[in-house]
């Protein structure tokens, strides 16, 4: 259970600043704790900053810690270093790098290069079909189930069969 501070001198706001005022005298040192909201802590001379945003704070992390530019090409021909997204400001660099959206507009400004991204994520850029993942499996429990019975013949040809499928999914894959 998190507690929220209010401030000191307008209760019915939460604190939102912690100032810690050190002094040191001939007595030694006293230190005085104050929770203030932003606005009183204003008011009082103490210069709060405006917290940036959620996407920009993303952003200003982003450019902090990741290596420079990576320039790349459309379809068209066109280097899309500058591609950037007018709502949070997140560039193609960011996406690449982070492998994240900045907002759910970057969707549409970063379009074309959502399907190379997700290939080198995840090595295929569709999903797979559920039935015939279910036949695969459903073969191989077969196969396995074969093996158990020691039925080596019938066993070797659920095992024809299961080739025979992945070879035609990974045909389909090369088409697409």
């Amino acid at each position: 259970m998190m507690l929220t501070m209010r401030c000191e001198r307008c209760p019915n706001k939460e604190s939102t600043v912690r100032v810690l005022d050190v002094r040191t005298n001939a007595d030694g040192r006293t230190v005085t704790v104050s929770d203030l909201c932003a606005q009183c802590a204003r008011a009082s001379g103490i210069v709060v900053p405006h917290a940036p945003q959620h996407p920009e704070m993303l952003q200003m992390l982003a450019k902090a810690i990741l290596p420079g530019p990576i320039e790349t090409a459309t379809a068209s021909g066109e280097a899309t270093q500058d591609l950037r997204c007018p709502d949070c400001g997140w560039t193609l660099r960011d996406l690449r790098q982070t492998s994240r959206f900045g907002c759910p507009r970057d969707y549409q400004v970063f379009g074309e290069q959502v399907p190379e991204l997700l290939d080198r994520l995840q090595g295929y850029t569709k999903h797979c079909d559920p039935s015939e993942e279910s036949e695969l499996d459903r073969l191989g429990a077969e196969m396995r189930e074969a093996i158990a019975r020691e039925e080596y013949e019938a066993a070797a040809r659920l095992r024809d069969r299961i080739l025979a499928l992945e070879a035609s999914l990974e045909r389909e894959d090369v088409l697409d």
